[in-house]
């Protein structure tokens, strides 16, 4: 797929834990044959240099977070034709009118689900899991940049439920929502 859509180089995609972004920006990082960067890494590799399993990456040293963070940023403001993955990807990229960022949500019981299937949990332990990385992320969130609610998308150009639809028709939506943006504020090219 070629790059038809104007003044738009990148995109963010941020939801919460299992809302299924990371899945959501393979399938765009192949459509769009750009690379797809999971900045989630980044914090599981220091939650596990610190011995920590993800859930307690708040753990992990503000000075650390916020480099890694700070890292991305460059990235972001930087590089074209990437997918950033992360859940601060949108508000790292709040500024930058070249990357159309996309929210992802998802109902806690089908996020509980997805969780469940790709770590091999019960649905019970799998609903624990969320709502730890849920709290731990809106608290982390909080104290690096002083959030009042973590979740606040004002930032972005399309909230995406993704309980009920698949990927590929997801990534559809996101491309058809990208060419309505540039019709409508006149960015579209052909």
């Amino acid at each position: 797929m070629t790059n038809r859509h104007g003044s738009f180089s990148s995109f963010a995609v941020s939801g919460q834990c299992s809302s299924g972004k990371s899945t959501l920006c393979r399938v765009l990082s192949r459509k769009l044959n750009w690379p797809h960067v999971d900045i989630g890494n980044e914090f599981r590799r220091a939650a596990r240099s610190k011995g920590l399993e993800i859930e307690k990456f708040g753990s992990v040293s503000d000075k650390l977070l916020r480099e890694i963070d700070d890292k991305m940023l460059v990235r972001i403001q930087s590089e074209e034709k990437m997918i950033w993955d992360g859940r601060l990807a949108c508000y790292l990229a709040r500024s930058s009118s070249k990357v159309f960022k996309v929210y992802c949500v998802a109902d806690l019981d089908v996020r509980a689900t997805r969780c469940g299937k790709r770590d091999r949990l019960a649905f019970e332990e799998a609903r624990r899991r969320v709502l730890t990385r849920d709290n731990e992320e809106a608290n982390v969130f909080r104290r690096l940049y002083g959030f009042s609610n973590p979740f606040d998308i004002s930032w972005v150009n399309l909230k995406l439920d993704t309980s009920s639809k698949s990927s590929e028709e997801l990534a559809c939506t996101v491309v058809e929502s990208l060419d309505k943006t540039h019709i409508k504020e006149g960015k579209y090219l052909s």
